[in-house]
């Protein structure tokens, strides 16, 4: 783009860093025309460019350039030597010179591009220092080994998936492949288990055999695979279960043979593949026959050493990049502690409603390796608004449509469904009942929640049972965590179904429910985004409950600002300003005690226990 099409603020911008360039170099830099910016970056999109040399501590003049976009000055310039050795020589230097010198969170100053500008050229010359003293360039390869496999890379690994631990040791592993996807387990029976949890129970359930190798330390780009034999012979190099996985894999013949190698570098454990074609995909390789792998001989009777000579000879393998699909990364990248005791755990939720359905997807989200999801009703037209389902599941279950859904989209997990209601499961599920980790109850209903609430007493149950309601217009919500120490659910609450501690006032007469043209349809107008603080609350007061379960029976209040109660005709209660004072000009989440009161409940559950 000509310079004189930029706009004006780009164009002051650009004479600001010329000046600033020769001010750091003593020099008037070079500004570079269309035509050899195209030459020199033909794969970029630069408006401009400036170039100015440098004397480097080798005693020999190198030149950089300083490349801006349109975007210029809100978007940094980027820096590139050009007198720079062959691609993959140097780390961070990318095949056209360009200096990988901004991590992807860089902040930048758009006000003053031209400090920006004078502070990557320091770094751009102090790196390409580094760079020829030596010191950093097998540390970096190794460290970043990733982004290196990914520019030698055939295939940047889209449609490569990868389940394994990214751990120690060398070892035999699976391939599932797809249309068009090849995904890399354990064994035979998760990757069959993940692939129907995908896609569905039609899905093709042939496997084959593949390895994965662990290297001590990641490979330097020399030594980057580029045959079979290559790979072989690393193979070998690592140990002999991985040279023996590979041979046992190519004695089926197959059209590829997988390799996923792994390796720490900078960020934690990382993967990189590689695929061995069978010969008989390289016909015009030299030395290549139609049947490479068996000429010579009847098929099917190709001796062993030879075949394996001819799979892993000079054909070129195909390098590829690799997703990693499993728990511990799609959780946390590799980095949360809790990912794991998550992926133990079972939660049964009741309620799938627009309460209930947020929190099981959140749970999904976080990780929780086995969600049962329990409710009789189905999705009508009214829950849509406020309801992670939309309109594809009208009519559905909501159990069995958002078990579906989350499915599909967390097949490392395990999601289930029971499309009927809370009593029947306390008389129908009483062995998952008790094996579940946590309870959540978002039923809306006291009937039911006081059921659960009974049994709870009479197992007694050391793991908490969780339960969540909102206030009126969802101005604020309320989470129980229920211990075997403190009130049961009904201490503090009436016989009735109504909490002794209220957040909100209404004007006498006033009442939030309002009624559908229809017998006993009665709903309260609230949208999603209030109802997302209450239900995050409750998500988060679950993860509480699984990775550090409660001693005592408290509950945990979410109270929105008094300015949105005030809007809607309500004020704070007596109670709650008399606990937590007058001022809530913002949002509020605190913690209360939920104390033992001898009720009805527990009264009854005592007074059995004594006689």
């Amino acid at each position: 783009m000509p310079e004189r099409a930029l706009p004006l603020r780009w164009r002051r911008a650009a004479l600001r860093l010329e000046a600033t360039l020769r001010e750091l170099t003593g020099q008037a830099p070079e500004r570079l025309d269309q035509a050899t910016i195209g030459s020199c970056y033909p794969s970029r999109s630069w408006a401009a460019a400036w170039r100015v040399s440098v004397a480097f501590s080798d005693g020999v003049t190198r030149r950089i350039d300083v490349v801006a976009t349109t975007a210029f000055p809100t978007a940094p310039v980027r820096t590139a030597l050009v007198d720079h050795p062959d691609f993959m020589t140097w780390p961070h230097v990318e095949s056209d010179g360009i200096l990988c010198l901004l991590p992807n969170m860089a902040e930048c100053d758009p006000d003053d591009p031209s400090a920006v500008a004078a502070n990557l050229l320091h770094r751009s010359v102090r790196l390409i220092e580094e760079l020829l003293e030596g010191s950093i360039i097998e540390r970096d390869f190794r460290e970043e080994f990733l982004t290196y496999w990914a520019y030698k890379a055939h295939l940047q690994g889209a449609a490569f998936y990868s389940l394994i631990a990214v751990a120690p040791p060398s070892r035999r592993v699976k391939v599932w492949r797809g249309k068009g996807l090849e995904v890399v387990g354990e064994d035979a029976e998760s990757l069959v288990q993940w692939a129907r949890r995908r896609f569905g129970d039609k899905v093709n359930t042939k496997i084959e055999d593949a390895v994965f190798i662990w290297l001590d330390e990641p490979l330097l780009p020399a030594a980057y695979p580029e045959t079979a034999s290559d790979l072989h012979a690393l193979a070998a190099a690592t140990n002999d279960e991985s040279r023996v996985g590979l041979e046992e894999a190519a004695v089926d013949q197959p059209d590829y043979i997988v390799a996923v190698l792994g390796a720490i570098g900078r960020g934690g454990a990382a993967l990189i593949g590689v695929k061995v074609p069978n010969p008989k995909s390289f016909k015009g390789h030299p030395g290549s026959a139609a049947e490479p792998l068996s000429a010579g001989f009847r098929r099917g009777r190709t001796p062993p050493p030879v075949l394996l000579s001819r799979f892993f000879g000079t054909a070129p393998v195909i390098r590829t990049s690799v997703q990693r699909a499993d728990a511990n990364w799609i959780h946390g990248r590799g980095r949360d502690p809790r990912s794991a005791r998550l992926f133990e755990a079972m939660v049964i939720l009741v309620g799938c409603g627009s309460v209930g359905a947020p929190i099981g997807a959140a749970l999904a989200q976080a990780g929780v390796g086995r969600i049962v999801l329990v409710d009789h009703d189905v999705l009508s037209w009214p829950n849509v608004g406020r309801h992670p389902l939309g309109a594809s599941a009208v009519g559905r279950n909501k159990a069995e449509a958002l078990a579906e859904r989350l499915q599909a989209d967390f097949p490392h997990l395990l999601i289930e469904h029971r499309a009927f209601g809370l009593h029947h499961l306390l008389s129908a599920e009483q062995s998952l009942l008790a094996a579940a980790d946590l309870i959540v109850a978002a039923t809306g209903s006291w009937a039911a929640e006081s059921a659960l609430n009974r049994w709870h007493l009479d197992q007694e149950r050391a793991r908490p049972i969780l339960y969540g309601w909102t206030e009126a217009h969802a101005c604020a919500g309320h989470g129980v965590a229920i211990t075997e120490a403190g009130g049961c659910l009904q201490c503090q609450i009436g016989r009735t179904g109504a909490p002794s501690f209220k957040v909100v006032d209404w004007p006498e007469g006033a009442d939030a429910n309002q009624e559908e043209p229809a017998c006993g349809a009665h709903y309260q107008p609230y949208g999603p985004i209030e109802l997302s603080y209450v239900t995050a609350t409750l998500s988060e007061l679950a993860l509480d409950c699984l990775l550090q379960p409660p001693e005592h029976s408290f509950s945990r209040v979410f109270v929105t600002s008094e300015n949105r109660i005030a809007n809607l005709g309500g004020r704070l209660s007596e109670l709650w300003k008399s606990t937590y004072g007058e001022e809530n000009t913002g949002v509020r989440i605190v913690d209360r005690p939920w104390l033992r009161t001898e009720c009805a409940a527990c009264g009854g559950a005592r007074a059995d226990e004594a006689a």
